[in-house]
């Protein structure tokens, strides 16, 4: 797997996880918001971001993130985050962004919130 692929699969009907690569910069923002914008117009209410593997993110890689969460929240889902690294949650924090995205610890804990849907 490339540093900037990104994979997606699905959980459920309307749940799918979409995973970055190493890295989530300018050269594959574009790439996540397809991803992103995709899933939702099949009819992915929720998408939980795993990002295990991530490494670095940029400015246009929070922007792919941000552009796409208030359609999730329209058809009554969300883009939850789950097995973010302590650099990638500082990065979130000094943007003030942690309260406003949803974070959870582990896929599974990500997948109960689906469920319950929001």
């Amino acid at each position: 797997m490339d540093e900037q692929d990104i994979t997606r699969h699905a959980l459920k009907d309307d749940t799918l996880v979409i995973k970055p690569g190493r890295m989530l910069d300018n050269y594959n923002a574009r790439d996540m918001v397809e991803a992103i914008t995709s899933a939702q117009a099949e009819g992915y209410k929720f998408i939980i971001m795993d990002m295990a593997d991530l490494e670095f993110l940029s400015s246009a890689g929070v922007g792919s993130i941000l552009g796409t969460v208030g359609a999730s929240r329209e058809m009554g889902g969300d883009i939850i985050l789950c097995n973010v690294s302590d650099t990638i949650l500082h990065v979130l924090k000094v943007l003030d962004l942690a309260d406003f995205l949803i974070i959870k610890s582990t896929e599974k804990e990500a997948l109960t919130l689906c469920e319950i849907e929001l």
